[in-house]
């Protein structure tokens, strides 16, 4: 069996791919496709595409960590470019939290409504929480890829490879109650959300206040967490691409060497907020030593990241982070780069430029 990661070069957004060929069998995987502020797909997004697959190609499984527009616009693009997407993996919303997220994407819904036509089978995964918060052994065999409402930590694998992606949603119930328990504070009904748009309208500001006072970085920066790696064969895996650290560490980066082969992708998350960082290690307790690479959170903003994550996996030497080099965030934060490269590890700064996509080969 071999395997293919590419950090794809598409600037201030997320479009990563794995290609799994084992025997005759081929299994495409992406997290995440999106890039820019627009609805649309930016042009180096689709180019991007355009170059990894082909109209007879499936994606397998399409991981959507959460649901701004430089994650997800991309996805009717790549749809339109393959022969079909079977299956797509989402954090669960119920629609009674629609809401929540719709007051900073307002395409959130006509997205999240839609998902059964973006692909064959929709599983929604629902947030880790209380005694769910340790390693759940359900094994989902996406041969039968019977899709609907899943808990965290479940294995989706095929029978024949050795090979799993285990998604982990962090739970924001407490950040959503703290909200309604703020716009009440300010007299606004209940059911608000309940209402026709018109009745909305009259409260937006007091809304919008109240949204900002107690989520001011966004309802989104709790992402789906995906693991990917093996469960019981070794592999080696060889890496390209230039870092940062001295020119003496060619050897390190450029040839093959035995090294944990898994991969955490972190989306947007703050790992700051509550236990997540000791909650997720509990959750991958089993394959926690397989982490060899790790998705700096959120572009690298310094306010989602925390030294805490270097402890995930003591082994652990690479690290990549995804933004676009005329953001005006800026991402990736100068603190943030400066702890990864003092803790002795690897960096890989993945922007719009091609020569800086980030590949691994795994046998």
């Amino acid at each position: 069996m071999e395997v293919t990661r590419i950090i794809h070069p598409i600037g201030q957004g997320a479009f990563y791919t794995e290609r799994i060929c084992s025997k005759d069998q081929i299994y495409n995987v992406v997290y995440d496709c999106g890039s820019g502020i627009n609805k649309n797909a930016p042009k180096r997004l689709i180019q991007e595409i355009a170059s990894v697959f082909t109209s007879n190609d499936v994606v397998d499984i399409l991981f959507v960590s959460h649901f701004d527009n430089d994650h997800i616009n991309g996805i009717r693009e790549l749809k339109k470019r393959v022969k079909e997407i079977r299956n797509i993996v989402v954090p669960l919303v119920e629609k009674n939290d629609y809401w929540f997220y719709c007051v900073e994407n307002q395409n959130f819904i006509a997205f999240y409504d839609s998902l059964e036509e973006i692909a064959s089978h929709v599983y929604r995964v629902k947030p880790n929480i209380n005694d769910e918060r340790e390693l759940n052994n359900q094994l989902i065999d996406l041969t039968e890829r019977e899709g609907g409402i899943i808990n965290g930590g479940a294995k989706f694998k095929w029978a024949t490879i050795d090979w799993c992606y285990i998604p982990f949603n962090y739970d924001q119930k407490v950040r959503l109650e703290k909200l309604k328990a703020e716009l009440a504070g300010q007299g606004v009904p209940v059911d608000i959300f309940t209402q026709d748009l018109s009745t909305i309208w009259g409260y937006l500001d007091k809304i919008k206040k109240a949204y900002k006072k107690v989520i001011p970085d966004g309802a989104n920066k709790t992402s789906l967490i995906v693991y990917s790696g093996g469960l019981t064969s070794r592999y080696i895996m060889r890496q390209y691409q230039y870092c940062m650290r001295p020119r003496f560490c060619c050897e390190f980066c450029r040839h093959p060497f035995l090294r944990p082969e898994g991969c955490l992708y972190f989306g947007d998350n703050d790992v700051n907020q509550g236990l997540l960082l000791a909650d997720l290690k509990n959750a991958l307790n089993q394959v926690i030593d397989r982490i060899g690479t790790i998705q700096i959170p959120h572009h690298g903003a310094l306010k989602n990241f925390n030294v805490g994550i270097f402890d995930i996996n003591k082994n652990q030497k690479s690290f990549f982070v995804s933004f676009g080099i005329h953001n005006t965030y800026g991402h990736p934060s100068m603190r943030v780069i400066d702890d990864v490269v003092r803790s002795g590890s690897c960096l890989f700064e993945v922007t719009e430029n091609r020569g800086s996509g980030y590949m691994q080969l795994i046998y």
